[in-house]
């Protein structure tokens, strides 16, 4: 790793209680590894644990689609990690396959995904790229399309923390799901 982490095993203070928080919350039996890239901050790490659990142990949007929003923007800035790990959290929570298999799909209009849900990527799509250009006729959309202003909300904090976390565990050399794993 470009930086060091703190293993399970290694953890104590306030490091070891919010690792067995990220535990028994996501029922793993274990820290994914990207919580641990900044595990010798705790105050980071519980910014990070919080944020997650904003995105995804409450609010409006369904967790399919907060899913797939993660994957997508990961994809667009090419973190194979934050792909494969919302990927397979897509799988877990028994989300329909083809949004998994939309990915694979180049343009967002040629993946076969509900309108409303495209609306949403385009959104993603445009806060990762060019977030200064977004308009008030972009949220129109979205509003024609049935999101209502708490989801829309929902879909920006979702891309925006994928976006800020994306752009860490490719700096930081993360690559692969089990890279930082203990076991032998």
């Amino acid at each position: 790793m470009r930086v060091p982490v703190i293993h399970e095993a290694a953890a104590t203070g306030d490091t070891a209680a919010i690792y067995e928080e990220i535990r028994d919350r996501l029922g793993f039996g274990l820290v994914p590894d990207v919580f641990k890239l900044v595990s010798t901050r705790p105050s980071y790490l519980r910014a990070f644990w919080d944020g997650y659990r904003s995105v995804f142990h409450e609010g409006v949007l369904d967790r399919d689609v907060k899913e797939l929003i993660a994957a997508f923007v990961a994809r667009e800035v090419a973190c194979r990690y934050c792909v494969d790990a919302h990927v397979l959290f897509l799988d877990l929570i028994g989300a329909d396959p083809g949004l998994a298999a939309s990915l694979a799909v180049a343009d967002i209009d040629d993946m076969a995904i509900p309108e409303p849900t495209r609306e949403l990527l385009r959104l993603a799509h445009r806060i990762t790229h060019e977030a200064y250009r977004i308009l008030e006729q972009d949220f129109v959309r979205l509003r024609a399309v049935g999101w209502s202003d708490e989801q829309i909300l929902e879909a920006v904090w979702t891309a925006c923390q994928f976006n800020w976390v994306a752009r860490m565990v490719n700096t930081l050399g993360l690559s692969a799901l089990g890279q930082l794993s203990e076991r032998g």
